[in-house]
């Protein structure tokens, strides 16, 4: 394993502990309720600690979940019901309910937006608040210093793994770009060398006689074969995965701060048009890299009605140039090679690509 993948657990495995740690908080309210003069009744104490417990797993599920790159929000919704029930069962003293409640907004946090989330951490220190006053300052940093050094944490970590994604999708990018130069220069010198032999080997068939006549014959069809196998290994060769083009590309980015939605068809599309379209995804996604400020980005493949349209729409364009780019008109003779038609151009503050190509 490489350095890089290393620290990339390591990070992986801090975020998730980080984000975890919440869970622990319950019981250390817990023991400091359970000690303290005047505590709850045991009943109350023991209903509270299961909640614990069972908000020990939610909790745990939900910070795996959250660090995969899933929102928890079921998660989110049990752990706050559970936090509400212990708060009621250690109501006097409160010290217990408190405490699972920063445990919970450290992870709700993380689920909602910077407003929101300071909106829920004012919220959170006033209703602390209201059952103690005298400890508003304490509360007030308290809460914050939870939610936001993990919100920082987790940021962190989003932003280590979208670079080394994108890195892992670049270097695929690469290796594609160098099987397609490959597949173009064996077809172009070793498939014109056994043209060039096929036809030679014919005309020195007809020129001589006998043997020789077979002998130059049977070289012959060794060339047109050896042709069609050259061709047919060309042909995979350049035969690219649409799926793993669209993940590739979505990765590369996010790696640039760009959100990227997906949206592809449920039916199966043939080797030639998954090749086409991962080709003029590939083109329409370094233009939206190269020559826009965009902050989010839609790829859309839908087919129906015997035809299948390509959508690759970006905010924030630049301007457009005075002279159009090669890289559109490459896609335009593409397209029309298979019958298709390939428009692009800006509305509402977006630009859009789009082709419509015959199933």
């Amino acid at each position: 394993m490489s350095d890089s993948r290393t620290e990339y657990e390591r990070l992986r495995r801090a975020t998730k502990w980080s984000v975890a740690g919440g869970a622990l908080l319950p019981w250390v309210g817990l023991f400091w309720t359970a000690t303290a003069p005047g505590p709850p009744p045991p009943w109350q104490l023991v209903v509270a600690a299961v909640a614990a417990a069972v908000f020990t797993v939610v909790y745990w599920r939900a910070a795996s979940l959250t660090v995969a790159g899933t929102h928890a929000r079921t998660e989110v919704i049990v752990t706050g019901v559970l936090a509400l029930l212990i708060f009621v069962m250690t109501r006097e003293p409160e010290f217990a309910g408190v405490m699972t409640a920063l445990g919970w907004a450290a992870l709700a946090g993380l689920h909602v937006s910077r407003s929101t989330a300071v909106v829920m951490t004012l919220i959170a220190t006033g209703a602390c608040a209201a059952f103690q006053p005298y400890g508003v300052v304490f509360y007030a940093v308290t809460i914050s210093m939870v939610v936001w050094l993990n919100r920082f944490q987790f940021w962190f970590w989003t932003v280590v793994k979208a670079a080394l994604d994108g890195r892992d999708a670049q270097a695929k990018l690469a290796v594609t770009e160098e099987r397609l130069r490959f597949s173009r220069d064996l077809h172009d010198v070793v498939g014109h060398s056994l043209s060039a032999i096929a036809v030679k080997s014919e005309l020195a068939a007809r020129l001589a006689s006998g043997p020789a006549a077979e002998e130059m014959m049977e070289v012959r069809r060794l060339a047109r074969e050896s042709l069609k196998e050259i061709r047919s290994v060309v042909r995979g060769y350049r035969t690219i995965d649409l799926n793993a083009e669209l993940r590739s590309v979505r990765a590369v980015m996010e790696a640039a701060g760009i959100s990227c939605a997906l949206e592809l068809p449920e039916a199966a599309l043939s080797d030639e048009m998954s090749t086409l379209l991962a080709w003029l995804v590939r083109e329409s996604s370094t233009n939206v890299l190269r020559h826009s400020a965009a902050t989010r980005c839609r790829i859309r493949v839908a087919s129906s009605d015997g035809q299948v349209e390509l959508t690759v729409s970006n905010d924030h364009p630049k301007p457009p140039r005075s002279t159009a780019g090669s890289g559109l008109a490459g896609m335009s003779e593409r397209v029309a090679a298979l019958g298709g038609v390939l428009t692009a151009g800006q509305n509402d503050g977006e630009f859009t690509v789009s082709a419509r190509i015959p199933a």
